[in-house]
Order: C-alpha cells, then sequence, then structure tokens
C-alpha cells in the first residue's frame, strides 16, 4: 500500500503538499466499521493512517535531497 500511495502523491504535487502540510500531525483514518483501515470506533489498527504519515515522512526526505 505504501508504494501505491507514494506513486499517487508523487504523480498530484496538489496532493503532495496536502499530505506535505499536515506534518507533524497524527494521520488518523476515521472508519468505525473497519478495524483494519481505519479508526474502528477507536479500537482498530488505522493501517491507512499510519501508511500516509510513512508516505508523508519519505516525501519530506526526497523533498530535502
Amino acid at each position: 500500500m505504501d508504494d501505491v500511495l507514494h506513486l499517487k502523491f508523487r504523480q498530484h504535487g496538489d496532493l503532495r503538499t496536502l499530505l506535505l502540510n499536515t506534518h507533524p500531525s497524527e494521520l488518523v483514518y476515521v472508519e468505525s466499521g473497519d478495524p483494519f483501515w481505519g479508526d474502528g470506533a477507536g479500537m482498530g489498527m488505522n493501517e491507512l493512517g499510519k501508511s500516509l504519515m510513512r508516505v508523508r515522512e519519505r516525501l519530506r526526505v526526497e523533498a530535502d535531497t
């Protein structure tokens, strides 16, 4: 998932800017019905939010080089 999101945000500068501007906030995909990708009503794994934060950091590193 990280690689797919990375490609998406690299290809769309407006989305890349939006994502980078969220730094250093924690990203949470609020979806009570999805305990894996979402927050699962506070009991979920938030894997989408975690993936977006990893991609955001990767984009930040790329921008610095």
